[in-house]
């Protein structure tokens, strides 16, 4: 069965929206330079390889949970910059987001290798991941309002596609750096500040389509009762809005999976497989992040034309095989095999950050757009500040138990994302038995 109409007729760009793009694209090309620098795999190269000799053991391991695990906890802040967007312009915001990640950058090459500088680190780290999610949660609803919901999946796909190869070419550059030099990183960290406050001068005065009508929505009316953003008001969309409960309760289980496997990748190879610097950062950041590149675009065109829950129902098998790929690789100690996963990691996560993205537009109405953008963004800050902690602690309980048995801790986010990806196919054949469903 075909999507409603509303969403399954394909509109022209408006002149406005076309105009938009090369602003667009450049902005987001400068930030994707900044989160090259940013991503958590790499950041848990950094801490692991530089500091190891800084602090005992679990102090630097549960520093790798938190760099690795800070782009999903940084989400709780979400609902705070949802709140205080209310019924302001949403460009200038992010203007300043971007600035404040572009001191962070700056700053992060400064600490030194002591039990101080690890801290610091660590600290910056956050503090440049919440002012992305910042700019996250507003751009979704000017995204929302420049460009139409049936074209809004491949204009979405179009700069991730070129952020992603961004991030990838940069954050190899830095891992390339760190092979020829263990201190080179600290040399590029600040052009990855400068590209930032450059991606903020470009968006200052970036235009949005009908704003003054979306100011108004904000404020009027219903979406008046989402000013004061608490977590009682996630929990009054969550309760009136049951299909969109029930896939967040499916993101819970699938997602706490999902952000469980790259600190532990980071953790086993350095200690499992002793690879190089440039080899961590292909694989836990570099490989995956570029195959979003290849992958994005034939995951947007299925996101156009199907529900949010339809789409997980099919993409989320992706992660289960991602899993189980790099879970025979840890126990069989089969390298090769972690290129391979890397690939899979890639192409999830290029078609898992588009629904991310664009998901909750699916239930949500114009003026209550960025409140479910800020209830799913706040939920994944929920579990992302559990899993990474969750998954390191489990696999150093069982390295602990026996030398080389922690390889078997990638078990544990295989078997949530197994039970997430069973969760949205229950879901997709409730909506196919209503008729909702192709």
């Amino acid at each position: 069965m075909a999507r409603p109409s509303e969403q399954s007729k394909v509109k022209p760009l408006s002149r406005m929206a076309a105009a938009l793009l090369p602003r667009e694209r450049l902005g987001w090309s400068l930030n994707a330079v900044a989160l090259g620098a940013l991503e958590g795999g790499l950041l848990g190269v950094i801490v692991k390889n530089q500091f190891a000799a800084a602090a005992s053991p679990a102090l630097v391991s549960l520093a790798v949970a938190i760099v690795a695990g800070a782009p999903a906890f940084a989400n709780l802040s979400s609902f705070v910059f949802a709140g205080v967007a209310m019924g302001r312009s949403k460009a200038r915001m992010l203007s300043r987001l971007m600035a404040v990640m572009g001191l962070c950058l700056l700053a992060l090459s400064l600490p030194g290798d002591t039990p101080v500088g690890l801290l610091l680190f660590t600290l910056l780290t956050v503090i440049a991941r919440v002012a992305w999610t910042g700019i996250l949660t507003l751009r979704a609803a000017v995204w929302r309002a420049n460009f139409h919901r049936s074209l809004r999946g491949k204009v979405t796909a179009g700069f991730e596609r070129l952020a992603s190869l961004v991030t990838a070419l940069f954050s190899a550059l830095i891992g390339f750096a760190m092979d020829w030099s263990g201190e080179a990183w600290r040399l590029l960290f600040p052009l990855a500040g400068l590209c930032a406050f450059a991606a903020a001068a470009v968006y200052r005065r970036a235009p949005v389509r009908r704003q003054r009508v979306l100011l108004r929505a904000e404020t009027a009316g219903r979406g008046s009762s989402w000013r004061g953003l608490t977590f009682a008001a996630m929990a009054a969309v969550l309760r009136q809005n049951r299909e969109f409960r029930r896939y967040m309760a499916g993101m819970m289980v699938f997602g706490t999976g999902n952000l469980m496997v790259v600190p532990m990748l980071v953790m086993l190879v350095s200690d499992h497989f002793r690879l190089r610097p440039l080899e961590q950062v292909m694989i836990t950041t570099s490989i995956p992040v570029g195959m979003m590149f290849i992958s994005v675009t034939l995951w947007a065109t299925l996101l156009d034309r199907r529900h949010i829950i339809d789409y997980r129902a099919i993409h989320a098998w992706n992660f289960v095989l991602m899993n189980a790929v790099f879970a025979v690789a840890a126990i069989a100690q089969a390298p090769a095999l972690l290129w391979l996963g890397a690939v899979l990691l890639g192409s999830a996560h290029g078609g898992g950050n588009l629904g991310w993205n664009l998901g909750h537009h699916d239930f949500s109405a114009d003026a209550d757009s960025s409140v479910y953008m800020a209830t799913h963004v706040s939920l994944t800050g929920l579990r992302g500040l559990i899993a990474p902690l969750v998954g390191i602690a489990f696999l150093r309980y069982l390295e602990s138990r026996q030398p080389g048995l922690g390889a078997y801790a990638l078990f544990l986010p295989l078997a949530l994302n197994l039970t997430g990806s069973i969760w949205f196919v229950h879901l997709h054949r409730e909506r196919r038995r209503r008729g909702l469903a192709p």
